[in-house]
């Protein structure tokens, strides 16, 4: 994790010269790969204007240097102080750096709290305060009934993005039909499972004789402790193909490529919604393999995905590798077809009144 504190938000006019009056967007957490750092580019993007971001580093001064936030978004550095200044702040992501926390006991905050991860016993008590809104109503009821709380549910915002095509000469296309890669584009981390594409690639058959061709490519930002603890860095590299950029164009062109998508996570007291990747997945017509926890170990109200109707689902390395192993006879289609259903309100939802 970074050390610094990122303080991020947004100005009307791209030139700060000081407090204004229209709404700040603040993204306070040091992880500027994931979920939450996709949310905050895809909220921006599907507001329709083109935004410029401030950021606050823990210890640095006030600068006017702007830098590249990622996905066409900048971001600017200002003092933490500058806080106190911000009327209305909508915050798009918090993650620890609870020294923060004396500046944010306030009740005119705005605040999304992408899953249980995200609360500890520092900030547990400063809930009371903020107006809280959730993107999967799993966790939305487990913050009723645990914490006593009434938080907003909203869609994840999709900002659709155009879709790259495949510019390899190797027959894959952006088709459907012709397409059998499987590819993961989620942090390589706990929650993700990792281990269990590892376990899968193990028993998958090579093509061709040529090393690795037809396994699972991993890609995304690596937690150096749970690949030395849990993965092992020499079992990681033979299938890891690193982090992408962090642009649109670079996350489709990767998925123009594939045919699944692998995305295993598993979040307690969360699930059975969506997810950045899942959404980014479906856009680009690959078909999602996800954790059957994902979607048995949540109320069948709160579940989007049904196993063998808009998505395929697995519980362990063996499932996982056996429909790899079986890509070239599995037909798509209609699975990609119901999950694409899904992306027509993350796409409208609106989130310009909040």
């Amino acid at each position: 994790m970074l050390i610094s504190i990122i303080v991020l938000f947004l100005l009307y006019h791209p030139n700060y010269s000081g407090m204004i009056e229209e709404r700040q967007y603040l993204y306070l957490s040091g992880y500027m790969y994931g979920g939450c750092a996709t949310f905050t580019a895809h909220l921006l993007h599907s507001l329709g204007k083109k935004y410029v971001l401030y950021l606050i580093k823990r210890g640095f001064k006030e600068e006017i240097r702007k830098g590249d936030f990622g996905y066409g978004i900048y971001y600017q550095n200002l003092s933490i102080e500058a806080l106190d200044t911000i009327k209305n702040p909508f915050i798009t992501d918090m993650y620890k750096h609870f020294h923060l926390l004396k500046k944010l006991k306030r009740n005119d905050i705005t605040i999304v709290i992408h899953d249980p991860i995200e609360i500890f016993k520092e900030n547990e008590p400063f809930l009371r305060y903020w107006n809280i809104i959730c993107i999967r109503k799993t966790f939305q009821q487990y913050l009723k009934s645990r914490y006593n709380l009434n938080p907003k549910f909203l869609y994840h915002p999709f900002y659709p993005y155009p879709t790259q095509k495949n510019d390899d000469n190797d027959n894959y296309g952006n088709d459907i039909l012709t397409k059998t890669k499987a590819v993961s584009i989620s942090r390589v981390d706990r929650c993700k499972h990792i281990d269990i594409i590892l376990d899968a690639n193990k028993l998958i058959r090579l093509k061709h004789n040529d090393d690795n061709n037809n396994s699972i490519k991993i890609y995304g930002w690596i937690d150096s402790k749970y690949v030395h603890n849990v993965l092992g860095m020499e079992h990681l590299k033979q299938y890891y193909h690193g982090k992408f950029k962090k642009s649109f164009s670079a996350i489709s062109k990767i998925l123009s490529k594939a045919k699944f998508m692998v995305d295993l996570s598993v979040i307690q007291h969360d699930g059975g919604g969506t997810q950045y990747t899942f959404l980014e997945a479906i856009h680009n017509n690959a078909a999602l393999i996800i954790n059957r926890k994902w979607i048995e170990d949540v109320d069948p109200k709160y579940r989007d995905f049904k196993e063998g109707y808009n998505c395929f689902a697995v519980s362990n390395g063996q499932e996982l590798a056996e429909i790899i192993n079986n890509s070239k006879n599995i037909d798509t289609t209609q699975i990609v077809y119901n999950a694409k259903k899904l992306m027509d309100r993350h796409i409208k939802a609106d989130w310009s009144s909040v």
